[in-house]
Order: C-alpha cells, then structure tokens, then sequence
C-alpha cells in the first residue's frame, strides 16, 4: 500500500554560505502553515539595504522595486507598515471601477484576428490602467515593461539586467510626471508591467481553452508563478526544515502556481490559499476573463 504522505514534496533548501539562503515551497499545506507561523514577512519587513545582497541586485532590475527612489509595490510592504492600508485601499476603489463591455469587445476582436502580443498587451494595459491616469498610456512604456526582469536567472545575465534596471527607471519616470502627486508610483508603475508580462499572454490561454472554466483555466496556468518571504524568527516551521531560518537571510519562495494546479484552489492563483492581502484585481482579471470568454462564445 502507498502511504498518501510520500506524495506531499518537502520544501527545497538551496544554501551557499555567506552568498545565499534559499528555501523553496510547493504544497498548499506548507505556504498556508508557513504564512501562519508569524515567523515570516514580506521583504520590506527589512529595509532594502538590509536584504541579502542579491535580493537587492535582483529585485533592482524587476517591476516590484525602483531602486533610484527605494520604492517597493504594495504587497511586498511589511504587515505592520503604516502605508500598506491606504494603498491598498486605493487599489481595491480604482479596481471596482470595472470595465466596459467595450473593452471586452476589442479584446475578443483583437483574439479572433490573431493580434501580436505586443499589441494585446498595449490593449489591455489601457483597460486596466487607464482609470489611474485618465490617458492613453504610451506604446514605448508598454514597450519597455516588457524588459523588466522576470526570473533570477535573466538578471544575472549583465545586459538583461541591465536593460530591467532602464526599463524600470523609464516606468518610474512616466508614472512620476503622469500621476496625480499622492499617488503611489510604484504600484501603479507595476500593474503596467504586471498587465504585459502575464495577463495579457492569460488572453491566449482562455481563448485555448474554450469549453472550461475560468477558475479551472487559471489554476492550471496562473499567471503569477511565486512570491517571496523572508525570515524574521529562526524556525523550522515545525520540522518542515532540518535547521532553522536566518532572520534576515533566509528567503522563502511560495511557489503558488504549483499548489493552484495542484488543489485547483483560485486563492493559490491570486495569493498564498486564504483572501487576506490576495491580489486586489481579482474579481476584476476572474470577471473580465468569465464575460470575455462568453463573447468568444457568441461570435462566429
């Protein structure tokens, strides 16, 4: 008889001393006991200069940190920051602005006649980001939100790291002379980079998966693959580790997709199993998917 444990997968810990401190995390019990053990926070529960150096490096070249201005998009603020609430609520109030059937029109369109990604991406950043600016948002910022750097391994190539730096810089600019002064400009600045790099490849695979479920669609592919935590108590999570976290030091990858697609759970899609701090657009991204995917239907 197979014991049903030996298919839960223990998180992976990648150490190489006085460089870094790794732990990786893909079963949905684990990220949910991990989240609740009080033992870990988000990266700016440090200041930035207090991050292990390659955080900093990294992180630098991504659309989730603008290095020049020391600015870190919302969810990566510490729970007990003073500015997360209001931030968040702004968020949350421009996202139930919705969207117009419009819009959801041209994006169906722009499937059926087989648009590049380059311009479903500049589509959809106006759909979604538009309501902060009340502008077109230019073609060369869509552009250049494409360059941020995704994955660790991207940004220890020299040029693409780089190139992320720029294309952030460039971001951060737009967003500083375009918004209104009391508007966070990260926050903004990421959900346009947010929108080229993930949702709008997203549009593709509804439109390849017609006949299933959004939620089921979106567990499988979702579109945002992991976040990070770092160590603010030495823990080993109940045993989960055979030693026990760096505060500070040791970086915790909740690898979310894998549990979404595992468990078929949407809250893995939009955050780590449970609402609290879940992606403040996903009502919007969950009904614009649902009534895009209805007008594909519809047409011939």
């Amino acid at each position: 008889m197979v014991n049903p444990s030996s298919s839960i997968q223990k998180p992976f810990r990648v150490t190489l001393p006085f460089v870094m401190d790794v732990v990786f995390v893909s079963e949905a019990a684990h990220i949910r006991q991990i989240e609740a053990s009080g033992d870990v926070d988000r990266l700016h529960a440090y200041a930035t200069k207090e991050l292990p150096w390659w955080v900093q490096f990294y992180f630098r070249s991504t659309k989730f940190h603008a290095r020049d201005r020391d600015l870190w998009f919302c969810p990566f603020e510490a729970s007990f920051d003073p500015t997360y609430a209001p931030r968040r609520q702004y968020l949350e109030e421009k996202s139930a602005e919705g969207y117009s059937q419009a819009d959801v029109q041209k994006i169906a369109h722009l499937l059926q006649t087989n648009a590049t990604d380059d311009v479903l991406a500049h589509e959809m950043v106006q759909i979604v980001n538009r309501r902060f600016f009340d502008q077109e948002i230019p073609a060369d910022i869509t552009e250049a939100a494409k360059h941020t750097v995704q994955k660790l391994t991207e940004a220890m190539v020299p040029l693409k790291h780089e190139q992320g730096v720029q294309a952030q810089a460039k971001i951060m600019n737009y967003c500083e002379k375009s918004l209104p002064k009391d508007v966070h400009i990260l926050d903004v600045g990421h959900n346009i980079g947010e929108v080229v790099q993930a949702t709008a490849g997203s549009l593709k695979t509804l439109k390849a998966n017609a006949g299933r479920s959004v939620e089921d669609i979106f567990t499988e592919h979702a579109p945002t693959e992991q976040v990070p935590r770092i160590a603010v108590r030495g823990s080993t999570f109940d045993g989960l580790l055979s030693s026990p976290t760096k505060p500070g030091e040791t970086v915790i990858i909740l690898k979310i997709a894998e549990a979404a697609a595992k468990t078929k759970d949407i809250g893995f899609t939009f955050g780590t199993g449970d609402s609290e701090r879940a992606c403040v657009f996903k009502d919007f991204f969950l009904n614009f998917m649902r009534d895009l995917q209805q007008t594909l239907a519809e047409k011939p």
